[in-house]
């Protein structure tokens, strides 16, 4: 790691451009210089005030015995010559000072400065009122380290490791820091090109407008909470639910990952799946009770999105509105300390069980494990049916019964009655199989109708009675 002092950075950089002698820089630079003041991937999301912000203006212009702390820089060459910059910490201070150049907010009530009242003024009425107020803020000088010919992992390292304090950084911050396309695609997922799962809405209260989550109950505080929920989902998904997850397993997984020769080195390769996943959780948290909305914790709509897919995966498909109700009926049921239900249940450590929703303040084995097989205890008491699981037979019709049938058909299309070539026939089900099990839709000789590859494509996945409309339709475009 190369450190630039100040007379480097003067020679390197030249006098236009660069901080002037004791390594500091001003306002007017960081303004006009060509710097990089938006999220870098290693750094936080905004979460300053307009309170914490307009303290920083009254440091400068009317605290005397402290300044503002020291910001760290890196330079980037673009070509001979020519520079760019990022702000590797001193984020949140630096465009504090930059929003209100840009009219993002006024001066606090009660500022006096030079005996000037300056309360409540943008940065235009300030300019034009009290110019030379306006050029202390312009000629204000911040003390600045550079850094010139670091990689983008040693700059993460810096940021976390040595510029800040890491027991002030929730989990999720930490392994944002760490590079790589896994990374870069939970961030940009969760917040940057969001998928529309993790849409945000403006709800107003009083005098005071936040963002929320459309379909989620668990609050935004600016610290990465939807990359985080993001993020947990995939690793449950793809390294098993009921083994848990912990902020430590977390980290050591998104690091190794994205490691040389990890799985997820150069790309993310599971970005279809995670997508599909993703775009099955909406399907499911929008179909979710208006009574339960507000239990749309992190926890509570992971686990129902893990389950629910745990289910889709081993029987064929679900109904969300008829999953979602169940879902939540069982832990209401397990969790009501009038019939003490959960008392015939156990965790899966084989201690006594308490109520469900308890369970859902960890994330751990004993927790999801325990979650997962109150779950499975219902679905296999109720039926299927009851949580909206439709069982798909997965099997396909052997191509010698397909032949078989064919013949029986004496050559013809089953559905039109016309010729089709051996080579073009294939086994549809009469019944489909998206019907499930239960309604008909199997693999079986008695559900077998032999046609061409064109009719079964055009038919899919619709009903006898849809399809025969079909088929009447088709038979007239043969006679024409």
């Amino acid at each position: 790691m190369n450190y630039l002092n100040c007379e480097t950075a003067e020679e390197k950089f030249g006098t236009n451009e660069t901080p002037c002698n004791n390594g500091d820089i001003d306002m007017n630079w960081l303004v006009s210089a060509n710097i990089n003041y938006s999220n870098r991937a290693y750094q936080r999301e905004k979460i300053a005030s307009i309170s914490w912000k307009q303290g920083i203006l009254d440091t400068m212009l009317r605290t005397l015995f402290a300044g503002i702390p020291e910001v760290h820089i890196r330079v980037i060459e673009v070509s001979d010559g020519i520079f760019k910059y990022e702000l590797i910490d001193g984020q949140q201070r630096i465009t504090a000072i930059v929003d209100y150049l840009n009219g993002g907010y006024a001066m606090p009530k009660g500022m006096v400065v030079d005996g000037c009242d300056i309360s409540g003024m943008f940065v235009k009425e300030l300019r034009d009122t009290y110019p030379l107020i306006y050029d202390k803020i312009m000629n204000y000088r911040i003390s600045c380290k550079w850094y010139e010919d670091i990689t983008d992992t040693q700059t993460a390292y810096l940021f976390i490791h040595v510029l800040n304090n890491v027991n002030d950084m929730k989990p999720q911050e930490i392994r944002n820091a760490i590079l790589g396309a896994y990374s870069t695609f939970v961030r940009d997922t969760a917040r940057f090109s969001p998928h529309s799962v993790f849409t945000r809405i403006s709800e107003t209260k009083g005098n005071t407008t936040k963002e929320k989550l459309k379909y989620f109950s668990f609050a935004l505080k600016g610290r990465m909470e939807v990359d985080e929920w993001l993020s947990e989902l995939i690793y449950l998904w793809i390294n098993g639910a009921s083994k848990g997850i912990s902020h430590q397993l977390h980290y050591a997984w998104v690091e190794k990952i994205q490691s040389p020769m990890g799985k997820y080195e150069k790309d993310f390769i599971d970005e279809d799946k995670v997508l599909k996943l993703l775009n099955f959780a909406e399907s499911l948290l929008k179909s979710v009770d208006k009574t339960n909305k507000s239990k749309l914790t992190s926890m509570v709509s992971m686990m129902l999105v893990l389950y629910a897919n745990d289910l889709k995966n081993r029987y064929g498909n679900l109904v969300p509105e008829t999953f979602t109700n169940k879902f939540f009926e069982t832990i209401d049921k397990y969790s009501d300390t009038s019939t003490l239900l959960y008392t015939k249940m156990s965790l899966n450590n084989g201690k006594p069980m308490g109520p469900m929703n308890e369970l859902f303040g960890g994330k751990n084995s004993n927790s999801i494990s325990t979650l997962f097989r109150v779950l499975n205890h219902e679905v296999e008491k109720l039926g299927l049916k009851e949580f909206g699981v439709i069982e798909i037979d997965k099997r396909d019709f052997k191509r010698a019964d397909v032949i078989k049938r064919w013949k029986e058909q004496g050559g013809n299309c089953g559905y039109l009655g016309t010729p089709v070539e051996e080579d073009d026939i294939v086994g549809d089900h009469f019944i489909p199989r998206s019907a499930g099990v239960e309604n008909g839709g199997v693999t079986e000789y008695d559900n077998l109708v032999v046609t061409s590859k064109y009719l079964n494509e055009k038919k899919s996945n619709m009903s006898p009675d849809a399809f025969q409309k079909l088929v009447a339709r088709e038979k007239v475009k043969e006679v024409a």
